[in-house]
């Protein structure tokens, strides 16, 4: 079907007629009268720039984490991770505790390293890319987390290092404070010296190696931790309370630090784009204060010997949180950096219709930057004339 060529109301560009312009992403026919309606459409924050059927103030995982799959990988990650969740809850309800740890602590990085492997994320040079992000995130991990414990260990004869202990000052102070600081100033130096990081210029690209470092570094300090416990625990014993600090490994705190390093990592593409400003500056602070507000809450909420359920709710919050801001610079930077794609026939990654677009998908909002590395490839350059644009089913 042919598309009529439009005014933009919003960037004035000549675009192909859609539901949203393909040049600047702003969702089309809502200017107002007052203008806010405009600046709503423009900015869409109802319509998530990576997924556009959600809202950005939406705590997706998968969604924010993963932002180059389309709709039908998204579906399929998501039952992985539960797949995962429910052998995590067999184990446990079996008494093999020592397993469920393992499982825990490696069910989202291999998930993370599957989605790499899908989106082509690393395009030619996946030995460089994945040993420097997930390699060295877990070389870091290893490092800092045993010089940490050599410095100060305050589990010396617990083997689970998420159980109550009784906190001292000392202990706030160190594994509530210093050491989540400690550990957002380098778990991002992976990504932020990756050899070839030139080759990767959109934001979206230095979230993605942040989350790998981070999930890296989540997996190294996990095995370090629990080393008495996989070490001493028997193969098999009575459950126990297990399933809430299973939870916590599994899920949480691999998010926990993905999310916090990545937006740091994030951030300073930004930056390295000369587009440092209030929100990338906050999305720092954020990752940090998170960090911070996550380990020192744990502590707090376990010493005073609440129920274990509502440890986790407190952890889910500020991770759902820590998501959140994820996903806002995420949707400010694709609305941005998309906008200064060429007209392309290509595929939506989304909807999956063809389509002959800029930066953003016609049809769907969907901002075309965060599309596979196969489909960019795939895209063949045209004309500047919205007049050729097409829309067919795939």
């Amino acid at each position: 079907m042919s598309l009529r060529p439009v005014r933009c109301d919003h960037c004035s560009n000549d675009v192909p007629d859609g539901v949203f312009c393909t040049r600047c992403g702003a969702h089309q026919g809502t200017t107002g009268e007052l203008g806010k309606a405009s600046a709503s459409a423009k900015i869409r924050e109802h319509s998530y720039a990576a997924h556009p059927a959600e809202h950005v103030v939406q705590p997706s995982v998968f969604t924010t984490l993963f932002p180059h799959l389309g709709q039908h990988k998204i579906h399929e990650f998501r039952w992985a991770f539960a797949v995962g969740l429910a052998g995590i809850a067999l184990l446990y309800v079996a008494g093999l505790i020592t397993a469920a740890i393992l499982v825990a602590t490696f069910l989202v990085p291999v998930l993370y390293l599957i989605y790499l492997y899908e989106a082509q994320v690393y395009r030619d040079e996946p030995a460089i890319v994945l040993g420097f992000t997930i390699g060295g995130g877990a070389v870091i991990g290893l490092v800092l987390t045993l010089i940490e414990r050599a410095a100060y260990n305050p589990f010396p004869a617990v083997g689970n290092p998420l159980t109550n202990i009784g906190v001292s000052v000392g202990t706030l102070l160190f594994l509530g404070l210093l050491v989540p600081v400690v550990q957002e100033a380098l778990k991002p130096l992976p990504a932020l010296f990756l050899p070839n990081r030139l080759n990767f210029p959109e934001t979206v690209d230095g979230l993605v190696f942040g989350v790998a470092a981070g999930l890296g570094f989540s997996v190294a300090e996990s095995l370090v931790a629990f080393s008495s416990a996989l070490t001493s625990l028997p193969a098999h014993l009575t459950p126990g309370n297990w399933i809430f600090d299973l939870t916590t490994l599994a899920v949480f705190q691999p998010l926990l630090q993905g999310s916090a390093t990545g937006m740091i990592v994030a951030a300073v593409w930004r930056y390295r784009r000369g587009s440092l400003a209030g929100r990338e500056i906050g999305g720092v602070a954020m990752a940090v204060i998170a960090h911070v507000a996550f380990s020192l809450g744990t502590l707090l909420l376990k010493e005073s010997a609440v129920s274990p359920l509502l440890v986790l709710v407190f952890q889910a919050v500020v991770v759902g949180a820590l998501l959140i801001y994820v996903r806002y610079l995420l949707h400010h930077a694709l609305l941005e950096e998309a906008a200064h794609m060429g007209f392309a026939e290509t595929v939506c990654p989304n909807c999956h219709m063809h389509i002959v677009a800029s930066g953003f998908c016609p049809n769907c909002g969907v901002a075309l930057t965060a599309s596979p590395n196969a489909l960019k490839r795939a895209r063949k350059p045209v004309g500047e004339e919205p007049t050729k644009a097409s829309s067919g089913s795939a």
